[in-house]
């Protein structure tokens, strides 16, 4: 009898990707204070909020076929302990140079919770319903990256950054506890695949399939990390808005993200081909950069420009996950492409807040387009190249 679709569970193992996702906000609305207190400069600040990926950046394709030999609930409740545990010592750290180590702790548990979460939908729902929940995933990371932008101000106010990272210690042990308690047949099975680790990785490469949907999510999370992680910098240094004031509009711009995500569902049931809705994405991230970081844009005017960018941007990552399946065919082709959608997707998160930050040190915010204008054509470049394929 074909199981039915259980989309409270569903919900649940999103909610474990929300909570790795906060570990990323934290960071974003917390640069500020973490100048102020520890003495570091803009882009240290931004490598502390990219170092969460640091490791996922190295080892995302190994981990992912790691990972995809064994229990995924096993790995789950590994990578939300490693987030708690980094984070707890994260708010003790007494310099930006511990700090970082803490966030690469951290770095762990995300890519631990990030590889293995999608891998139990199946467990969950029906065929039918799988790629569904796995366009769902897609919301992860701005449904997370909103809500500590919303919380973090009031945490900061009242309890330092050092009570943000308290938080976001204690919270992910404890649902830990709850996702060890909840009966998911086949949580806690390994799936051992017939090759060895190289022959699944031969496998995985002999089609250009995987390699373009991760360069796809790179350049996504490149621009979406960018942008999300450095405007509540830009609300504050250059518009002078308060930390409070910031973090509310940017959690208003990262929650269009969101909406971006879910929208994504519509357009693929319309059968939308996923190059057209990247081609979408990456030339809205390019062109309404002018308006966002043009000093005579008023600040309402930046904040809807700034949510419009990362709404249409959303449509990418969803649509991403949703191809995922069938691209992934076997616990191999899955884990691989996963791995490597982690593996350039973090990549990303790492540099673009970087790279943005060293730009505008140097050449100031007016020039930041100049960033967004390449991933917009890079972009472009690699959804011919998934046209090709997928035509094929």
């Amino acid at each position: 009898m074909q199981q039915k679709t259980r989309w409270g569970i569903v919900f649940l193992l999103i909610c474990a990707g929300i909570i790795a996702a906060f570990q990323v906000g934290k960071a974003a609305i917390a640069i500020p204070a973490l100048r102020e207190d520890l003495d570091i400069s803009l882009v240290f600040a931004s490598w502390i909020v990219g170092a969460l990926g640091a490791l996922g950046a190295v080892v995302g394709v190994p981990a992912g076929l790691t990972f995809s030999r064994l229990p995924p609930r096993r790995m789950i409740l590994i990578g939300l302990t490693a987030l708690g545990v980094g984070s707890i010592a994260g708010s003790v750290a007494g310099n930006g140079t511990l700090l970082l180590i803490t966030r690469v702790v951290e770095g762990f548990g995300f890519i631990c919770t990030i590889l293995s979460t999608p891998r139990m939908f199946a467990l969950a729902t029906e065929p039918r319903d799988t790629p569904l929940a796995f366009a769902l995933w897609g919301c992860y990371m701005p449904a997370g990256s909103a809500i500590m932008m919303l919380a973090g101000p009031a945490f900061i106010a009242a309890f330092g950054w050092q009570g943000l990272w308290l938080f976001n210690g204690i919270l992910p042990l404890a649902y830990a506890v709850l996702l060890a308690l909840l009966d998911i047949p086949g949580a806690d099975t390994a799936q051992p695949s017939q090759r060895t680790l190289l022959g699944d990785l031969r496998e995985g490469f002999r089609t250009p399939g995987p390699a373009l949907v991760g360069l796809a999510f790179g350049l996504y999370t490149f621009q979406y990390f960018a942008l999300a992680s450095l405007f509540p910098t830009l609300l504050v240094d250059r518009l002078g808005l308060s930390i409070a004031a910031a973090g509310l509009i940017s959690a208003g711009t990262v929650l269009a993200n969101a909406a971006g995500n879910l929208a994504a569902g519509f357009f693929l049931r319309l059968g939308t081909p996923l190059p057209v809705i990247l081609v979408a994405g990456y030339f809205a991230s390019g062109a309404l950069a002018f308006g966002i970081f043009n000093d005579a844009t008023p600040v309402a005017a930046v904040a809807i420009l700034a949510a419009l960018s990362l709404a249409i941007t959303g449509l990418i990552p969803a649509s991403i996950f949703a191809a995922a399946p069938s691209i992934g065919t076997t616990p191999a082709l899955l884990g691989i492409t996963l791995g490597l959608t982690t593996q350039i997707g973090v990549s990303g998160q790492l540099f673009g807040p970087t790279v943005l930050a060293a730009f505008v040190e140097r050449y100031g915010w007016s020039f930041a387009p100049v960033v967004f204008v390449a991933v917009m054509l890079a972009g472009c470049v690699i959804a011919l190249g998934l046209r090709r394929v997928i035509r094929r």
